[in-house]
Order: structure tokens, then sequence, then C-alpha cells
């Protein structure tokens, strides 16, 4: 095992939706971005993001769920250094601090945000 990987411990949570696998650690949560959407909009659309996102639960500031009336949601992690908001509804869902869940039922994605609040705080985060 690295020491990554030690220092990270087992996953607390995981979630896997249309926009790839959130995945919580002790000290941080990671964002893989795979699969079919991920990619067809990704190449339709050239918002080529990052495919994967480290962020370490102590330097979060806020964990928004965001809303559209016809979209999907998701959820958008602020940090120092975090990109900033655009407004243009595809870069924000695909930026590097944000994971898309699903177009049906969202509650699973507003648990794992309280599992992440939860987590942060443990860890010190000025949320």
């Amino acid at each position: 095992m690295s020491a990554i990987a030690m220092r990270r411990g087992p996953r607390l949570a995981a979630l896997s939706g249309m926009g790839g696998r959130l995945v919580l650690y002790r000290d941080c949560i990671r964002i893989v971005r795979h699969g079919p959407w991920f990619t067809a909009v990704n190449l339709l659309h050239h918002v080529e993001r990052e495919i994967e996102t480290t962020i370490l639960l102590d330097r979060l500031v806020a964990v928004h769920l965001v809303r559209s009336l016809l979209l999907v949601q998701f959820l958008r992690f602020t940090y120092a250094g975090a990109p900033v908001p655009t407004g243009h509804y595809l870069r924000d869902a695909f930026a590097e601090n944000a994971f898309l869940f699903s177009l049906v039922d969202n509650r699973p994605l507003l648990a794992m945000k309280a599992r992440i609040v939860d987590a942060a705080r443990a860890r010190g985060a000025q949320m």
C-alpha cells in the first residue's frame, strides 16, 4: 500500500453517477470523471476538464447543491483556488470542482453532501 493510500485510510463513502464517481476518504474527496455521459458532453460542447480531482477536506469552505429546473443537479465544492462559477451551466457542471449525479433521484447526492460536510468539519474545515 502506498504512503498516500495509508494516509487516506479506507474510503468512508462512495457515490457513482452520470458524472463519474465521488469517493470520500478521511482527509479528502476524489472526483473521478468517466462514462459515456461525460465523454459525450465533453466532445460535443468542448468542456474539457480534469479527469480526476482530489480536494483536501480541511481546505473546503463550502459544498453547494446547484439546482436547475430542467437540467441535472450537481455538487460544487468551494476551496481556495477553485474555479469560480461562470454562469454557463455545462462549463460549471463539468468544472474540476463539480460532481454530477442523476437526472432522476438526487437523495443519495444530498446524503453524500451531508457526509462530506461532517467529515470536513471533523478535519477542521472552516465551513
